[in-house]
């Protein structure tokens, strides 16, 4: 049902494109920039090619002006893509492209978290909000978590691909800084603004769950006080979305069908593989994003202040509800069913006061923010339901790779697999997670420019920036051990998971869906209320249970419990020389770095420990020089030569150490760990490009680059029979036996990375009527990536650099005239590598492709209504495999999901200026 008719749904896309068409391009609103008018294309403003020219924020001129390889992005643009979530909408800028994984579920709420710059991983990339450091939240990653930033209430983002040293130093792959709105952005007085959005998500209208949401935001922008030279800007959004996806997976290793093959340690030339278990999931979530930006400005004769703040809360209350088909022997055959609560809890929050001050020639700015972030997963509830195991073997069709099928299995098997009363209630197990970041930061930067002679300027800086960081996993039981329904902790025996003393699966509190995965799934599909099953594990948490999951103890609460803090001093110089047409901006940048932690380390008796502290200090020098060539007003080539770094994430040197563990055999099915000998990642980098403008804001640019990259940090998998490093709570009675696969982030040894990008974007203004109206944009980047991982079982063979595609592009067709726009948006992210493993299939994410349609037209009095599609064409979100081809899904331990499908969201907006 939702693939129906896919091409006729392409083309009729298009064809509205065609008649309709997009955006983004000419204003949004007539107040958005000063100096636009939505009538018209955007046109350049009267051009300095001094490299110290300010050009006005979020404007085509700041790219043309900017003094390395830069992309701006602005309001307008932003407004055309159909998003709630900014990783979606910069994701449409050259060379980026965005992501969520499926390890905490994050992309089967169908939207992105993080963004990468050409590729490389999100880590690589310094983020700022206004120029100012933001709190990091997920403490696996350095990479920004941008759930709990909205579209609404940025100004434009910025992303520079050669940062010069005034810009923060661990950005290998570039940095990516979002603007606020001031109120002396607009061109008037006064401004304000109201919009409402709804939405719709086609697949959970399709499974019969709830399936609508929408948004309200309102804007207010006011200049006041002599000379107009205060101003007041004030944003505040809420949003509520509700929506479904399906995923399929493996749930346990791939073997060779060949006998003969079974101890073939490389699966690639094992012939073909086939995986004992698959599971079948579906997720609903509910969405609530929230927040708030404010900036109270005052522009004097020779003195700016500013003072800004944000708030921002992302909140997913998310299930998780699945069937899995088992083969656990050569004899029987098992249905499993599992539920678990997939809800996330984002928040963060910043003050940023500051200003600019003109003191005999110099030119001071100064700054400070304090910021706080939060990413948590409170009473995170899993459950499991099994019954009797009947004899036979489930047979599995592969004939789709996307959905293994048991259509070939026996037809009592069948039965016995879609009945509701097979599985009954059997054990609970939870978690409470978190991490938090209290981050302060400041700087303080002089510009001195001369009047003649080839100096032209001469900059120079100093920041500082202090990280407190606190991460915990306190499992609900001891050593994350079966509570069981009914069991010892009430008075009961310790039900086997043969005989559980629950209720079925059809008597327990629920939905039943039918007709799930496209009416592949030939049963009823039952989703357990979350309620009901909270209730089985959070009031009995941290309980002792001596005669079922055993007594809590202090290494159970304090097992996965980090506390660190980082303290980074930064200091660089830089001038500008100009020679005619010709600038060049040398200078040097010095970063050094203190990292300390207290990390809780068990006894080894499983009750007590201590904490221990570990901690690094080191430094790094990062020379950089710029060349920016100006022939004339409109065409720019430039060249950039520096070196940059990447500090290794708090959570993969100290973090948390997990088990996945099949509830049932007590087998360990796979482990992951920090490192906590993760050196910094360092890179050289080169960029050229030629940049081409014309009068009426179109551009056409091309650039090269080349990274070498020493330390990278990648995803390691290898087999292990036990490791004593490896911490955490292992649960009573696990077993760890050969094979057992154990994911861990190492160093690898030197990555290369060459590539090419080109961008194009233009109105076709000379055409005839209302042909002047179309244009198009453009942006493809091609790049080749080489690896060298320095594993044992690698030796010799190289690989890619982690989520580094070898093709991203961006196609858009639109059309404005003052009165009616449409944008439609065709996204494609190629094959990227995800981690190395020890058997000769790595895992790798599938290309993704997104189609998406927006419209606005614009009414009289200020209204504007405006229809748009995201996912037209109901692609699939999530794709990860073992080996490059889709032959093969991946079985991935520590997530739930390697085929994964979200459905199209429709969204109706509504504003009004006044």
């Amino acid at each position: 049902m939702r693939q129906f008719h896919r091409h006729h749904l392409l083309a009729a896309s298009i064809l509205l494109g065609l008649v309709l068409s997009p955006t983004g391009h000419a204003g949004d609103n007539d107040d958005v920039e000063k100096n636009s008018n939505p009538a018209n294309p955007r046109t350049l403003s009267a051009v300095s090619v001094s490299a110290d020219s300010m050009p006005q924020i979020g404007t085509i001129d700041e790219q043309r002006l900017s003094v390395s390889v830069n992309t701006v992005m602005s309001k307008q643009e932003m407004n055309a893509v159909p998003s709630a979530n900014i990783a979606d909408v910069v994701a449409r800028m050259p060379g980026l492209s965005a992501y969520s994984d499926m390890h905490l579920g994050q992309a089967a709420t169908g939207e992105n978290e993080y963004v990468t710059i050409r590729g490389l991983d999100s880590s690589y990339n310094a983020y700022t909000l206004n120029g100012f450091a933001l709190p990091e939240t997920d403490a696996s990653t350095r990479a920004i978590s941008l759930n709990m930033l909205a579209p609404f209430g940025i100004q434009s983002v910025k992303v520079s691909k050669a940062p010069t040293p005034d810009q923060p130093g661990d950005s290998i792959g570039g940095s990516i800084d979002m603007r606020t709105p001031t109120a002396f952005d607009f061109s008037k007085d006064g401004y304000a603004r109201t919009t409402v959005q709804g939405q719709m998500n086609s697949l959970a209208s399709d499974l019969g769950v709830s399936s609508k949401g929408g948004t309200v935001q309102q804007e207010f922008a006011r200049r006041f006080g002599p000379d107009q030279s205060l101003g007041l800007y004030v944003a505040a959004y809420y949003g509520k979305n509700d929506n479904a996806a399906e995923a399929v997976a493996p749930n346990s290793s791939y073997k060779p069908i060949d006998p003969a093959q079974a101890k073939n340690p490389d699966l690639s030339t094992a012939g073909p593989l086939q995986s004992s278990q698959y599971k079948y999931s579906i997720y609903t979530n509910c969405i609530k994003r929230y927040g708030a930006n404010t900036s109270l400005d005052w522009h004097g004769e020779s003195t700016s202040l500013y003072a800004r703040a944000i708030y921002g809360v992302y909140r997913v209350a998310g299930e998780q509800n699945q069937a899995s088909a088992r083969n656990p022997n050569a004899a029987n055959a098992q249905r499993g069913g599992y539920f678990n609560t997939r809800d996330l809890r984002e928040k963060t929050a910043a003050l940023q006061l500051g200003g600019s001050s003109t003191v005999d020639g110099w030119v001071i700015d100064y700054g400070t923010s304090y910021g706080y972030g939060a990413r948590k997963r409170p009473n995170y509830v899993e459950a499991s339901l099994y019954g009797p195991v009947p004899t036979g073997q489930f047979a599995f069709d592969l004939g789709d790779p996307t959905y293994p099928s048991i259509a070939g299995s026996s037809a009592a098997l069948k039965n016995y697999f879609y009945s509701l009363n097979s599985n009954s209630f059997w054990k609970v197990q939870g978690h409470d997670a978190g991490s938090t970041d209290t981050r302060v930061n400041a700087h303080a930067d002089a510009t001195y420019r001369f009047e003649d002679g080839p100096v032209e300027s001469v900059k120079f800086g100093l920041s500082g920036d202090t990280s407190k960081r606190d991460a915990y996993d306190h499992p609900f039981f001891h050593d994350d051990n079966n509570f069981i329904y009914g069991g010892p902790y009430f008075g009961g025996p310790k039900y086997p998971s043969t005989a559980p003393g629950g209720p079925t699966l059809g008597a327990l509190p629920g939905q039943v869906v039918n007709a799930a995965f496209d009416g592949r799934y030939a049963g009823p599909f039952k989703l357990i209320d979350r309620n009901w099953v909270l209730a089985q594990a959070v009031p009995y948490k941290f309980v002792n249970d001596p005669n079922g999951a055993g007594n809590y103890t202090a290494n159970d609460y304090n097992a996965n419990t980090t506390s660190s803090r980082e303290n980074i001093y930064a200091a660089y110089f830089m001038t500008t020389l100009r020679f005619g047409a010709l600038s060049v901006l040398p200078g040097l940048r010095y970063e050094r770095t203190h990292y300390s932690a207290d990390s809780w380390q068990s006894n080894g008796d499983d009750a007590t420990g201590r904490f221990v502290g570990m901690g690094r200090s080191y430094g790094e020098f990062l020379p950089g020089i710029s060349l920016n060539y100006r022939p004339d007003e409109l065409s720019v080539y430039r060249a950039s030569l520096r070196r940059s770094f990447s500090r290794p994430a708090f959570g993969l040197i100290s973090g948390q150490t997990n088990y996945s563990i099949d509830d049932i055999s007590g087998q360990v099915l796979g482990i992951s760990k920090p490192n906590p000998d993760l050196k910094p990642s360092t890179a050289d980098n080169l960029d050229l490009s030629a940049e081409f403008y014309d009068a009426q804001g179109g551009v056409l640019s091309a650039s090269a680059y080349y990274k070498r990259i020493n330390n990278f940090i990648y995803t390691s998998q290898s087999a292990t029979s036990n490791d004593s490093t490896l911490g955490g709570n292992v649960p009573t009675g696990t077993v760890i036996t050969d094979g057992i696969p154990i994911t861990t982030p190492e160093n690898g040894g030197t990555a290369r990375l060459y590539g090419l990008e080109l961008a194009g974007r233009r109105q076709f203004v000379e055409l005839p009527g209302v042909w002047s109206h179309f244009g198009a944009s453009a942006n493809l980047t091609l790049q080749h990536s080489s690896a060298d991982s320095q594993r044992p079982d690698h030796e010799g063979r190289k690989s890619w650099l982690p989520r580094a595609p070898q093709r991203m592009y961006n196609l858009g067709l639109f059309y404005d005239d003052g009165s009616l726009r449409a944008d439609l948006t065709y996204n494609y992210t190629g094959l990227q590598l995800l981690g190395l493993t020890g058997n000769g299939l790595d895992y790798y994410l599938q290309p993704t492709r997104t189609l998406n349609l927006a419209t606005t037209y614009h009414l009289p009095y200020g209204f504007d209504v405006g229809f748009a599609v995201k996912n037209l064409l109901d692609n699939s979100t999530f794709h990860e495999t073992q080996g490059k081809s889709r032959r093969y899904l991946a079985y991935d331990p520590g997530a739930d999901g390697a085929y994964l499908q979200t459905g199209r969201i429709y969204m109706l907006n509504l504003s009004y200026n006044f």
